[in-house]
């Protein structure tokens, strides 16, 4: 039986003890009131640079589009002056199936399919403008196809080839799209055989040329990414570097 002097001791020990514990639980739920209250910040700051990020690349999109339109308009009223009229009739039904993915492109990220199916839809375009004297190639890595990429960069690239070099360039066009994987990456080369000058093709007035899409880019893969331009004595290469990131088959 313990005796009441033992008792007492124990009294006073837990007595002592208690508040102790009390006082650890009490910091304890302190520190972890102060980790969730910094785990909310960052998680605000987080969303808000996202915010501030998705705003930006909508901006960046947004300029992309009248450039397309500017463009395709200007090749049709080619076919127009030269009474082309079959060739303008079926260039209006290439334009139309532009403005039907314009609707439905709301997304940061498209298959390179889609956005190779799209480009095509303007190089019938051009195809019809210049006829026999535009000789086109496109060659896509099967391994490669299917991966995601911002909405109208390829399209970007080759109204480049065309506005900077292609246009007015006499005698034979040519043009070629290379896709290529390279292990983790993707390699996209747009080449031409035209007159470019460097300094307008890597940058353009109305913000829509290689900086745009060096940009967006940027903003939508955490891995390094490449938007280049080099001049050879016979062709202009543009070439876009990026992480390869597959996306569903269209």
């Amino acid at each position: 039986m313990i005796s009441a002097s033992a008792l007492f001791s124990i009294i006073i020990f837990l007595s002592l003890l208690i508040p102790i514990i009390a006082l650890v639980i009490l910091s304890i739920l302190k520190l972890l009131e102060k980790e969730f209250d910094y785990l909310q910040m960052e998680n605000m700051q987080i969303q808000l640079e996202t915010q501030l990020h998705q705003m930006e690349y909508l901006q960046l999109n947004q300029q992309i589009r009248p450039h397309f339109l500017f463009n395709s308009l200007n090749a049709m009223m080619s076919l127009a002056r030269l009474n082309k009229n079959e060739d303008l009739i079926q260039s209006m039904e290439k334009f139309s199936l532009f403005l039907r993915y314009q609707n439905k492109d709301k997304e940061s990220l498209v298959p390179f399919e889609k956005e190779l199916e799209h480009t095509k839809n303007y190089l019938a375009i051009q195809q019809l403008r210049f006829g026999k004297k535009l000789e086109i190639d496109i060659a896509i890595d099967g391994h490669a196809a299917q991966t995601l990429l911002p909405p109208y960069t390829l399209q970007t690239f080759v109204e480049n080839a065309f506005k900077h070099g292609l246009e007015n360039k006499r005698g034979e066009k040519k043009l070629q799209i290379d896709l290529q994987r390279k292990g983790n990456w993707v390699v996209l080369k747009v080449m031409d055989n035209g007159e470019t000058e460097a300094n307008k093709y890597l940058t353009e007035g109305d913000g829509t040329g290689m900086e745009n899409i060096r940009k967006r880019m940027e903003l939508l893969f955490e891995l390094h990414t490449e938007v280049s331009m080099k001049r050879k004595p016979e062709w202009t290469e543009v070439k876009a570097i990026w992480p390869y990131t597959p996306g569903e088959s269209q």
